[in-house]
Formats: structure tokens, C-alpha cells, sequence
């Protein structure tokens, strides 16, 4: 999900348009029992052991069901994983797989347990983002919505009590102007949607990112009025970025969460293939600060 493709994002820091840079305050209501905070978990372990104050929770890429369940058993509201209904080839072409129906009907098989009324479930991965990367085509991007338009049929069709989501990368569109226009007809085909407004490094890239969160929620819910929108927030930061930028870069995404209808931190604990030291559990105390709000006291 927003975890595998991380390395493929931290190299792509000197092909961004420069943008200016960002600020802000850490003040900010306190998150209520009606709004959804989550984390991505790695493993049932980190569902136990988190210092941040949830109430949802996501197991993670490639189908870690024993994550899963342990969200469930302390009472969370679960995403589950159905990013295995699509292939993504090298040249960004994100495909529903061929045996859709069948893999679909195994994993219903195996986990109707998790399956129950109003659970989420991820449908594709910052979509697009890869695709436009490889060539800012319309072609491409259209293939991808209508297999999204079919995968969301099928699972509408089997599992109507489920709630299905997608998310984007606002590095998708920086330089890739032709990818704008699918945006809001894939949004139109989820419940929800979730953006991965990740800062890499590059303090001329600010802005823009914060651009990009203050305007999904409003295009989301013009092109899905009942659209539920999620922020996921970055909780990782590599030793050579400049933590003085991250904080501050931070402290803004954090506010303009505020606007979203949930918010779901991936890194505190989980950072997929990054070093574990670059999780946020592990920022020092000045960095740490900028998420009190979250921290269990």
C-alpha cells in the first residue's frame, strides 16, 4: 500500500517542480471517539504495544490477516488488505488480476470473520503514481480506472457490507498534468480515499504538498459527495533530511488533517523497507512534540 512503493517515492526527490516552502502551529483539537485515527500495523505485537492514541487500524500490504485479526480483537475499526486483486508491472501498469472472481471468493473462504458490515478495504495503492512515472499517459491512466471500475463492481457485488478505498500521491501529478482528469472519476467509484501527502527531502516541495491536502477533500467530496476522505499521515523521516523542515512540514499536515474525515499514521511503529530507526518512535523529542496530540499521556 502507501508502505511498498516507499522506496520507489524516496528516489524521485530531484524530479519534483520547485514550490516554496512551509510552517505552521502543532495546536489543534484533540481527535474524539468519533473520528477514525489509526495506524498501520506490521504485526499483531505493534497493535499492543503503539504509544499512539487509535481507534482503527490497518495490517499492512500483502494480506497480514493475524494483524488484522488483532485489530479486531481489541476493538478497532479494520482496513483490510485487497491490494491482491491487482498487478503492477515495472512499467506502471496496474492491472485487475485475470482470476479476480476466484481469488476474491478464496479469500471471502477463509475470512468471513473479518468481513463484517462496515469494514474498510484498500482496493489500490496511491493510484496512478507509478504509471506517471513511467509516461504521462492517458491511456494508461484510463486502462487503470476502468479495471478499478470493474474490481469495484465485483466486490460491491460480494460484498455490499464492505466499504472500499483507494489513495493518491500528489507526486503522481507534480509534472504530470494528463493524470488530473482520472482523478475524480476514480474517486467517484470508492466510499473513501486517502492521500499519501509524503514530504521526501526536498524543502522546495513544501507547498505544493500542502496544497495538495488543503484541496482533496474538496475534490473528493465534488466528485463523491458522500466520499469519506483519509489523511495518512507521515510518521517516518530518513537521518538526512532536515528535521527543522520535517517539523514544520508536519506541524502544517497535521492541521489541515483536521479537515479530513480520518487520519491513519503509517511509520510510527511499521516502516516496511525503511530502517526501523526512521520510525517516528524513534524521533527524538523535539520531533516527537509535533504528534503529542496523538501520544498516549
Amino acid at each position: 500500500m502507501m508502505k511498498k512503493r516507499l522506496l520507489l517515492q524516496l528516489t524521485l526527490v530531484g524530479l519534483l517542480a520547485a514550490c516554496g516552502g512551509g510552517g505552521g502551529s502543532s495546536d489543534g483539537p484533540t481527535p474524539t471517539p468519533q473520528r477514525l485515527v489509526g495506524e498501520i500495523f506490521g504485526t499483531p505485537e505493534q497493535v499492543a504495544t503503539s504509544d499512539l492514541v487509535t481507534n482503527a487500524g490497518y495490517g499492512g500490504y500483502g494480506g497480514a490477516l493475524e494483524t488484522s485479526r488483532a485489530i479486531q480483537k481489541a476493538g478497532k475499526t479494520n482496513m483490510l488488505d485487497f491490494l491482491f486483486l491487482f498487478n503492477i508491472s515495472d512499467k506502471g501498469a496496474a492491472r485487475l488480476v485475470s482470476d479476480a472472481p476466484a481469488m476474491l471468493e478464496a479469500y471471502i473462504a477463509k475470512n468471513a470473520d473479518l468481513l463484517q458490515p462496515g469494514v474498510y478495504v484498500y482496493l489500490l495503492d496511491e493510484m496512478y503514481l507509478k504509471a506517471s512515472l513511467v509516461e504521462d499517459d492517458p491511456a494508461e491512466y484510463q486502462a487503470q480506472l476502468d479495471d478499478l471500475k470493474r474490481a469495484a463492481a465485483l466486490v460491491r457485488q460480494r460484498l455490499p457490507q464492505v466499504k472500499l478505498g483507494l489513495s493518491f500521491s500528489p507526486h503522481a501529478t507534480f509534472g504530470h498534468p494528463k493524470v488530473m482528469p482520472f482523478i475524480a472519476p476514480a474517486i467517484a467509484q470508492v466510499d473513501w480515499v486517502g492521500t499519501t501527502t509524503y514530504w521526501l527531502g526536498d524543502k522546495t516541495t513544501t507547498s505544493a504538498l500542502h496544497d495538495w491536502s488543503r484541496a482533496l477533500p474538496g475534490l473528493a467530496r465534488a466528485a463523491q459527495p458522500k466520499v469519506e476522505t483519509w489523511y495518512i499521515a507521515q510518521a517516518f523521516r530518513e537521518p538526512a533530511w532536515d528535521k527543522q523542515v520535517f517539523r514544520e512540514f508536519m506541524q502544517t499536515e497535521l492541521q489541515i488533517s483536521d479537515s479530513y474525515d480520518a487520519i491513519i499514521f503509517f511509520g510510527w511503529q511499521e516502516t516496511s523497507e525503511l530502517s526501523r530507526q526512521t520510525a517516528g518512535r524513534y524521533f527524538e523529542a523535539e520531533t516527537r512534540a509535533v504528534y503529542s496530540r496523538f501520544l498516549k499521556k
